[in-house]
């Protein structure tokens, strides 16, 4: 007898309101899972796009981020790197509250500094570590928090025309705002299964 398997897609936007379910026949797949956030992208440069697949340093769950200081330093202007600075007395990684954050939790991640970063550096003879401030948005709450990512983060994501596909490699200050409206995801397995969570 033939093993029956089904393909489930499901459509997502916060919160998770639809799954349409339908069964077919493929020896070859296996509880496999595949998750694609999709939003708008607009960039500091101008630039907006339809983008989908939408990770950051290729995740969508568990992307560090550490809670920003209420009070810090001032900015200032160094002659050295030619950028504007904010310097921490603390390591964020060690000595900040983590955060991670995930996609499916959040309705928009806004960069409104990238120009400003954010300096911990031990001592003279210790490497500089580097952030950057960003705010994200959630459905439930419109106000938006305070948090530190590292500034070597990048985005992926495909851009989409009615014409055309384009994978996208965006460093994080490029981006001026990153709206995530939802996620689709398919998965082929042997039983069905109800979720109403995002799968990890």
């Amino acid at each position: 007898m033939k093993r029956l398997f089904l393909l489930v897609f499901v459509v997502c936007t916060h919160p998770l309101h639809s799954t349409s379910i339908a069964s077919k026949n493929n020896p070859n797949t296996d509880n496999q899972e595949r998750i694609s956030f999709y939003g708008t992208l607009t960039t500091h440069q101008g630039q907006k796009d339809t983008v989908e697949h939408i990770l950051i340093e290729g995740k969508h769950t568990n992307i560090a981020m550490y809670d920003a200081p209420i009070k810090h330093a001032k900015k200032t202007f160094n002659e050295k790197t030619k950028q504007a600075e904010i310097l921490l007395k603390e390591n964020p990684i060690q000595n900040f509250v983590k955060s991670p954050i995930d996609l499916n939790k959040i309705s928009a991640l806004k960069v409104p500094e990238p120009n400003t970063i954010w300096v911990y550096q031990k001592d003279k003879e210790y490497q500089r570590i580097e952030f950057t401030l960003v705010h994200i948005f959630t459905k439930e709450n419109s106000t938006p928090k305070e948090y530190l990512i590292e500034h070597k983060t990048h985005l992926s994501c495909i851009s989409t025309t009615e014409k055309e596909s384009q994978k996208k490699d965006v460093p994080l200050t490029a981006i001026d705002t990153l709206t995530v409206e939802g996620y689709t995801y398919t998965v082929t397995q042997t039983t069905q299964q109800n979720t109403t969570d995002c799968p990890r």
